[in-house]
């Protein structure tokens, strides 16, 4: 099964915004990028633009489409889909998440990422 998800890489003042899963979720204390699955009809901007609304209570201006990126957990496949993003507006807050936080490319390596996440934070050491 090929779930499809995105991501935001929000920029800000030079830092990257990382979010950690709370104990209500999967994959609990582990690091991602936020965002989530697209739904049926949805192009991956509008999930993503939908997800950051729902999840940080902000609203973002997509930049960039990156790569895409895959990942094979062993009941599902994860297509991931990452666009860097600047804020709109407000403040991001974690409403599903146990934390947010603002980190510059070098401290991202030093985060406990979820295994899909990984591979976008080492890629993104390329633009430093």
């Amino acid at each position: 099964m090929t779930i499809k998800v995105t991501c935001a890489i929000i920029i800000n003042n030079h830092k990257i915004l990382a979010a950690k899963r709370s104990s209500t979720m999967p994959h609990s204390g582990f690091w991602e990028f936020p965002g989530g699955k697209i739904e049926i009809g949805e192009t991956p901007e509008v999930c993503l633009i939908r997800e950051i609304k729902e999840e940080l209570d902000c609203t973002i201006k997509i930049k960039n489409k990156l790569p895409l990126f895959t990942h094979k957990y062993k009941d599902k496949h994860i297509e991931l889909h990452p666009f860097t993003c600047t804020i709109l507006n407000q403040y991001p807050k974690p409403l599903e998440h146990s934390e947010i936080g603002w980190f510059t490319l070098t401290e991202l390596l030093k985060l406990n990422w979820l295994p899909a996440d990984e591979p976008i934070a080492i890629f993104l050491q390329s633009f430093n």
